[in-house]
């Protein structure tokens, strides 16, 4: 999906808003160093509700998923990955069943775990041909031990924003 500079800017904003009722509300899975699925989750509900007030509230197709592997009816895959279940993001907002409405994808680290894949993956989303699933938006956030500390890395068409 191609978004405008105004979608993206939307998209930020909530980025912004949801990491700040996280390290409000939740900060104790940060301190406890809880699992990042534990934390995406979390960020994923406020991210839900501030979502709602932008423009992307009217689509009522739209969804936020968590760990969502799914391609239509296949698994998401993705060359150079080899899991059995598919290739998933940390949470995405999306149309189900269709590649058409792919918003943003996102994918979570704790500075206490050790890099990952993420950002390959991010890149695979957001290529506008080397997969099927074109993601407007790519964001690898990498969870500080504040708010101040967090990184945000945004990629759209399979690059660094």
């Amino acid at each position: 999906m191609i978004l405008t500079n105004n979608q993206t800017a939307e998209i930020k904003g909530a980025i912004a808003s949801s990491l700040e009722r996280v390290y409000s509300q939740d900060f104790s899975l940060i301190q406890r160093e809880a699992h990042e699925r534990s934390i995406a989750f979390r960020f994923g509900l406020y991210f839900s509700e501030i979502i709602s007030f932008t423009s992307f509230g009217d689509d009522e197709e739209l969804t936020i998923d968590f760990d969502y592997n799914r391609n239509g009816e296949g698994v998401k895959d993705m060359k150079g990955f080899s899991l059995s279940h598919g290739v998933y993001p940390d949470v995405i907002l999306h149309r189900r069943g269709f590649n058409n409405k792919n918003v943003v994808a996102f994918e979570f680290k704790g500075h206490w775990t050790a890099d990952g894949r993420d950002e390959e993956k991010l890149i695979g989303f957001t290529h506008p041909t080397r997969n099927n699933y074109q993601y407007g938006l790519g964001v690898f956030i990498r969870l500080g031990r504040t708010l101040d500390e967090c990184e945000l890395v945004y990629y759209k068409n399979g690059d660094l924003e």
